[in-house]
C-alpha cells in the first residue's frame, strides 16, 4: 500500500483573507476562491511552497492511516482546503470531492501546525494526487 501513495503530488494555493460565501456559494467555493487569491501575492507564494514541503513530509503517512482504518477506501484525487491561523495551526478543513478517504486526511488536519503564515487567517488548497500520472 505504500507504493500506492508515494506517488501523490501536492500542490498548494493559499489565501491572505478568511473565505467568506456569498449569498448561494458553498463554503467549499468560497474557500477555493480565497485559496487562488492568495496564491497570487508574493508572500503567498513563499508560504505556500514552505506548507507543501511540511505537507509532503508530514502527511503520506497520514493519507497510508486513513487508507487502512476505512472500509473500502476511494482511492481518487482530491483536494484539501486549510485555513490556518497566526500561528500556523490548521483551525478549519474541506475537501472537495467528499470521499471517505478525503473525509479522514480532512479529520487529521485540524490542529497540525506548519509554516507560520504572514498573516492569520490563510486558505491553503492541497491538491492530493493518489494515481501516478
Amino acid at each position: 500500500m505504500e507504493r500506492m501513495f508515494a506517488g501523490y503530488a501536492a500542490a498548494l494555493l493559499l489565501s491572505l483573507a478568511p473565505a467568506r460565501a456569498a449569498v448561494g456559494e458553498d463554503p467549499v467555493t468560497a474557500a477555493e476562491s480565497a485559496a487562488k487569491a492568495g496564491a497570487e501575492e508574493p508572500d503567498g507564494k513563499a508560504f505556500g511552497e514552505l506548507l507543501g514541503q511540511a505537507f509532503g513530509r508530514e502527511h503520506g503517512a497520514t493519507i497510508q492511516r486513513c487508507a487502512k482504518e476505512t472500509k473500502k477506501p476511494e482511492l481518487s484525487d482530491f483536494a484539501l482546503l486549510l485555513r490556518v491561523d497566526g500561528t500556523g495551526v490548521v483551525d478549519q478543513a474541506l475537501v472537495r470531492p467528499v470521499t471517505n478517504l478525503a473525509t479522514c486526511v480532512r479529520g487529521k488536519m485540524i490542529g497540525w501546525k506548519g509554516s507560520v503564515p504572514p498573516r492569520a487567517g490563510f486558505w491553503v488548497k492541497v491538491g492530493v494526487n493518489l494515481k501516478r500520472k
